[in-house]
């Protein structure tokens, strides 16, 4: 005999302001859910909740920014919008934030199809990407913190050992590489989740001032933009610090490095070798390199953060047969 289905707690939120005050009761009756109905406070009712859904009617109620109110309190629960006459853009827009799922031309009569998608989300979780970024950031940076204790057991013993300078410099730059791989694990694990908003930046400024921190190089910068980017501060300047470390590798000390506009977003481009055509669809790949230096994961890093914020790094010639990196909005 099977057991009747659980009882699922529902807040709703927005309801009367977002103009669809029929909702409580149409999804209370449309399975087998608890609908506590919350117009200010939500995170007081949270505790006890399984979801949360909320009436995206902006200006009146904004749903993407309470989820990400509710996220950056580091509430898990499923989050789902629910919206009247809609435009695609806002659909698009909701779920690009994260949100669990965006439920458009509400009427009453879908009132059991909501209920049943509640009740799909609470009994398999599909988390959303902001939940999965954290809790991803959280297991790396343990992992991270933890390995590196026994790194230092090991480097620290080694000054202490009588080891002949072939086998001592051979260990230290397998140490060395652990901890490299460790930090850039880290860094993919905090700035590659989805974006959560975004902000006019300056290309020409952040340019400079992350070539400025990249290393004491005699190679020159050469800026050749005045365009602002709409863009997540972090991501941008870890993908310019990849790419600028990345010519600085494989160009030698003395590169000549040049950031300059496209139609949809900026080039990275140098008059180093450059890249062989056949290997340019290859180079973002997981350990891909022609060089030791960092084992080939400075251009997957800066793809991966890339590509989790929408943007797209394509491998090119630049004009003076060296290497250019187009990074574009898709």
């Amino acid at each position: 005999m099977s057991e009747p289905p659980a009882e699922r707690t529902v807040v709703l939120t927005g309801a009367t302001s977002g103009g669809l005050g029929g909702l409580p009761s149409a999804l209370a009756e449309g399975g087998h859910l608890t609908v506590v109905t919350v117009e200010d406070d939500v995170a007081t009712e949270l505790a006890e909740a399984d979801a949360l859904v909320v009436v995206d009617d902006p200006p009146a109620t904004d749903g993407v920014a309470t989820f990400r109110r509710v996220r950056d309190d580091d509430w898990t629960l499923p989050v789902v919008l629910v919206g009247g006459d809609v435009s695609p853009e806002r659909v698009e827009a909701a779920l690009s934030a994260g949100v669990t799922e965006y439920v458009a031309a509400w009427s009453a009569d879908r009132a059991g199809e909501l209920a049943a998608r509640i009740e799909a989300h609470v009994s398999t979780p599909a988390l959303d990407g902001l939940v999965q970024a954290q809790r991803w950031g959280a297991i790396v940076g343990s992992l991270a913190h933890d390995a590196r204790n026994p790194l230092n057991v090991v480097t620290g013993r080694l000054e202490l050992l009588d080891v002949d300078d072939t086998h001592g410099d051979a260990i230290e730059r397998s140490v060395g590489r652990v901890e490299s791989l460790l930090s850039e694990l880290s860094t993919v694990a905090n700035v590659a989740g989805p974006i959560e908003e975004t902000e006019p930046v300056d290309l020409a400024e952040t340019a400079r001032r992350v070539w400025g921190d990249v290393g004491d190089s005699p190679g020159t910068l050469r800026v050749e933009t005045t365009a602002t980017v709409q863009a997540d501060p972090d991501c941008l300047q870890v993908v310019l610090e990849r790419l600028f470390e990345n010519a600085l590798t494989h160009a030698g000390a003395d590169v000549t490095v040049t950031v300059g506009d496209t139609e949809r977003g900026f080039y990275v481009a140098d008059d180093g070798p450059g890249v062989p055509a056949d290997e340019r669809a290859r180079v973002f790949e997981q350990g891909y390199g022609t060089s030791r230096e960092g084992e080939g994961y400075g251009l997957f890093v800066a793809e991966r953060i890339a590509t989790a914020h929408g943007w797209e790094v394509t491998a090119a010639e630049s004009e003076a047969s060296g290497a250019r990196f187009e990074v574009r909005s898709r």
